[in-house]
Formats: C-alpha cells, structure tokens, sequence
C-alpha cells in the first residue's frame, strides 16, 4: 500500500515537472525544487550507481527510483530515506546506501538493459521535491566517477536533446544553486 501511495505522490511530482517545463504558471500541489535542489547520478570506480543531491534550501527526507514507461505510468524500483534530512550536497551508493541514507525498498540485484530511469528526492510531507534524472544502463556505462548526470535544462549548453547535462560535481553544484 505504502508504494501506491507513494507511486500517486511521485506521478504527481513528475506530473508537475513536466508541466512547469512546459508552462511557468503551472500550479502543483507539491512545489517543485528545480531550483532549490536538484537529482542527478553518478557511478563509482567500479561502475555501481551513486545518487546525488544538491539541495539549495529546505531538506530532503528521501529518495525515488522508478521506471518510466511501465504499462502503468511508472513503477517503483527503488526507496531510500534519510536522517538527518538531506541538506546541501549529498551522495550515496544506490545499492547499499550509507552516509545517512537507509534503503527502504532495495533496487533489483541488475537494472535491465533498455529501460529508462527517474531518481528524485522528496520531504515526507510533500512540501518540496528535487528536479528529477532520467538515466538507462548505456548512460551509467558512460560516466566517469565524479561525472554527474541530471537535467540542466532544454536551452542549457552543453545538455543534449532532452536537457540532460553530463559534467563535473562542481559544475553540477553550480547549475543546482546558481
């Protein structure tokens, strides 16, 4: 029950996501951080995934992986909380967790090849949300350790067709809290 509840709460953050890209004067029940915090993925030495947040102000109580394009919108992969409250920049291992982070629902022993990925943060009382990252296995496979990926924005240099940005932790620093 937990995770459909959960699933209608994070539809409607990615509802709203997409509807602020389109029209600034969208209005959501579940303020989007766009520009007070923003996701983005990175990989460690050995290639297994790592989360990132930057949070401008406020907190994040936790963290969201799930699959776009599922039969029924989305679906669930992964959960994470933590505490204290995420603040400021923060990583941590998507399969273990650790650095505050606890793994609420496990992510599957592989990720499957061909599917596309959403990582957000949200605060359990919905008052913020962090921009989401989309990311398959070919774009994990791709980075680099200390290489992020998140979403800079359609208009941003250097993004590709979709505003998805691939650059250094402190260039991603910078765009999360201009």
């Amino acid at each position: 029950m937990r995770g459909r509840v959960r699933g209608r709460a994070r539809r409607a953050v990615v509802t709203c996501v997409g509807a602020v890209a389109l029209a600034s004067s969208a209005a959501c029940t579940v303020p989007v951080a766009g520009i007070t915090g923003i996701t983005g993925v990175t990989v460690t030495e050995d290639g297994r995934p790592v989360g990132v947040l930057m949070v401008c102000h406020d907190h994040i109580d936790g963290a969201t992986l799930y699959e776009d394009g599922a039969q029924d919108g989305s679906e669930t992969v992964a959960e994470w909380s933590r505490t204290p409250p995420a603040e400021g920049l923060v990583t941590w291992p998507l399969t273990t967790g650790g650095g505050g982070w606890s793994v609420d629902d496990p992510m599957p022993a592989a990720l499957e090849k061909g599917r596309t990925y959403s990582l957000y943060g949200w605060t359990s009382d919905n008052s913020w949300s962090t921009a989401h990252v989309t990311f398959t296995l070919a774009d994990l496979a791709g980075l680099r350790p200390g290489r992020v990926r998140y979403f800079a924005g359609d208009d941003a240099p250097g993004a590709d067709r979709d505003g998805r940005r691939t650059a250094s932790m402190e260039e991603f620093r910078a765009d999360a809290c201009p």
